[in-house]
C-alpha cells in the first residue's frame, strides 16, 4: 500500500500537454489526488508531463503556509513527521560527482520530490530545507551551487508564459513548445536545460509527429481512462479498457479498481472508529489515541499506519 498510498499526490499541474505515460498513471491520476500526500513512491515528478509552466500560476498552496519562516528542523518535523512525507524518502539525487555539480535529470526530480510541500509548507520554507539538505550532504559550496540552480528552477516553474496552450487546436502547440524550449534554456543555460528536459522535449515530438503524420493517434492524453462508478457496467467498463489498452494494461486497471476500493473501504472504517472513540466520553484523550491506534494496527499494515495517522490527525 506504501506505493498505492504514496501515488496520490504525485501529479504536478506542471503543463499543458499531459502525454500517458502508462495506463496505470493515467488511471490514478484520474482519481483525483483523493488524500492530497506525497512521497518517494509517486511516479517522478520529471516524467513527462508536457510543457513545464504552462500557466503562469505557481503551485496551488504557494501562498497558504505561516508568513513566520520556519527553521529546516522544523520544515523536516512538518513534513516528514507530522505531514504527507511520513515514511517516504527524497526522490532523485544531488548530482555530485568527484565533488562537482554535475547536470543530471535526477536534481529536477529532487527539487519537485520536495516542491510536493507545498501547502503543508511555504516555498521559502521548502527552499531552506532543500539549502539545508544540500549542505549536509556536500558542504557549502556544492549546496550554493545547487541552489542556484533551485533559485533558476524556481524561476521557469512560475514564468509568465507568453503563448497559451490550447489542447483542441493543435495550432498552439508548437508555439508552446518552442517558446518553453528556448526560455529553458535562457534561464537554465544549455546543459542544464537538457539535462531536466531532454527526454520530455523529445517525448513530446515523437507525440506530435504521430498526431501530424495521419497514423492513428494514441488516446487523447486529456481523455480519462475509463473507470469503474456506481451505476456503470463492469463488463462495458473492461471492454473500453481493452479496445483503447490491450488486455494486459486492462488487467492492471482492475487490480488498481480493487486496491483502490480496499484501501477507501479500510480508511472509512477506520474515520467512522476514530469518530466512535472522540464522543466516548469515558475515555480520556489518551485513551482514545491508544485504542485508536489499535484499530490501525489491526486494520493497517505498518507502512500505511504512518499515513492513516496523518490523515486523521492524531
Amino acid at each position: 500500500m506504501k506505493m498505492r498510498a504514496m501515488q496520490m499526490r504525485g501529479w504536478l499541474a506542471v503543463g499543458g500537454l499531459v502525454i500517458v505515460l502508462g495506463v496505470t498513471v493515467a488511471w490514478m491520476a484520474h482519481r483525483g489526488l483523493a488524500d492530497g500526500q506525497a512521497g518517494s513512491n509517486a511516479p517522478d515528478a520529471s516524467g513527462w508531463r508536457g510543457m513545464i509552466g504552462a500557466t503562469s500560476e505557481a503551485p496551488a498552496g504557494a501562498g497558504s503556509a505561516p508568513a513566520v519562516a520556519m527553521t529546516p528542523d522544523q520544515v523536516r518535523n512538518r513534513l516528514f513527521k507530522e505531514g504527507s512525507f511520513a515514511g517516504t524518502e527524497p526522490s532523485g539525487d544531488w548530482c555530485v560527482a568527484s565533488a562537482k555539480l554535475r547536470p543530471c535529470p535526477d536534481l529536477r526530480k529532487r527539487f519537485e520530490y520536495y516542491i510536493l510541500g507545498l501547502g503543508e509548507v511555504s516555498i521559502t520554507d521548502i527552499k531552506t530545507l532543500v539549502a539545508d539538505e544540500a549542505r549536509k550532504a556536500h558542504g557549502e559550496p556544492l549546496a550554493s551551487q545547487i541552489m542556484a540552480i533551485w533559485d533558476q528552477y524556481w524561476q521557469l516553474r512560475t514564468y509568465a508564459w507568453r503563448n497559451k496552450f490550447d489542447q483542441s487546436d493543435r495550432s498552439t502547440w508548437m508555439a508552446v513548445f518552442e517558446e518553453q524550449k528556448a526560455v529553458r534554456r535562457q534561464i537554465l543555460g544549455a546543459d542544464w536545460a537538457k539535462a531536466f528536459f531532454e527526454q520530455d522535449e523529445q517525448h513530446f515530438k515523437q507525440y506530435y509527429e504521430q498526431l501530424e503524420s495521419g497514423l492513428p493517434p494514441p488516446p487523447d492524453p486529456g481523455e480519462p481512462v475509463p473507470q469503474m462508478a456506481p451505476g456503470k457496467d463492469p463488463a462495458a467498463v473492461r471492454a473500453e479498457r481493452v479496445a483503447r489498452y490491450g488486455e494486459a494494461a486492462a488487467d492492471r486497471l482492475a487490480k488498481a479498481d480493487e486496491e483502490w476500493a480496499d484501501w477507501e473501504r479500510r480508511l472509512a472504517g477506520a474515520r467512522t472508529e476514530w469518530e466512535r472513540l472522540k464522543g466516548a466520553s469515558n475515555l480520556s484523550d489518551a485513551q482514545r489515541k491508544q485504542d485508536m491506534q489499535a484499530y490501525i494496527n489491526g486494520n493497517f499494515k505498518p507502512d500505511e499506519q504512518a499515513r492513516v495517522q496523518a490523515l486523521l490527525h492524531l
